[in-house]
């Protein structure tokens, strides 16, 4: 658990969160909160709702019953909240939203452009930092998962974005892959940034360890 000097914002909170898929329910009155400078790890066997509520959270679903409130105020039925939210939020999921046909610097310079973060000299920088500056020019489509996934992740280096919801982000990388995600995670973190993650595995002997607080399903 956090163990802060002083009191941490409370930026997400759910209440009475449920979920059903099909005639099943996956979970229901469920209640979390989030702060600044946490990592909640959410946990669950396969089929039990992460990345259900993952997506709920982040706008993609919306939940059978409950409320989600940011800063205090209720999103994702109320426009004027749902675009401030929006705008805090980062989502990586299992498909990491790369196109096949563009290299490393088309897509990450996409992204950029879109969020009105585009730096021309910073991209080989953030391409070099993830490791993966000489496949810059290659197309995404030849990249193995792991390149794929370092890319999907340089995408956050710049961003300005409160709250990042990452679906599996360890899966498929390697050792060293991993302790580069996890010290981007650490440096958001630094900055009062929060987390919602799943992970197979538990994190509590990751450097991760120090801010984390956990969900189960």
């Amino acid at each position: 658990m956090i163990d802060s000097q002083k009191a941490k914002e409370v930026l997400l909170q759910a209440q009475e969160l449920a979920c059903t898929r099909g005639d099943r329910r996956l979970f229901e009155s469920l209640e979390f909160s989030l702060s600044e400078a946490e990592c909640l790890h959410v946990i669950g066997s396969n089929g039990s709702g992460k990345t259900s509520l993952l997506r709920i959270i982040a706008g993609i679903n919306h939940p059978t019953k409950g409320r989600i409130t940011w800063s205090g105020k209720p999103v994702l039925n109320n426009h004027s909240s749902d675009t401030e939210f929006l705008a805090n939020l980062a989502y990586l999921g299992h498909k990491d939203g790369l196109k096949n046909e563009l290299t490393s610097v088309e897509n990450l310079s996409f992204y950029r452009r879109l969020e009105n973060t585009f730096d021309p000299n910073q991209i080989d920088r953030d391409l070099a930092q993830m490791g993966i500056l000489e496949h810059a020019d290659i197309s995404v489509g030849k990249l193995s998962f792991g390149q794929r996934r370092r890319l999907a992740f340089a995408r956050l280096l710049r961003s300005e974005f409160k709250l990042w919801i990452l679906d599996e982000p360890f899966t498929g990388v390697d050792a060293e892959g991993r302790e580069l995600i996890e010290q981007i995670c650490l440096e958001h973190l630094a900055t009062s940034g929060a987390i919602i993650l799943t992970n197979h595995q538990s994190l509590e002997g990751s450097s991760l360890a120090p801010h984390l607080s956990e969900l189960r399903l």
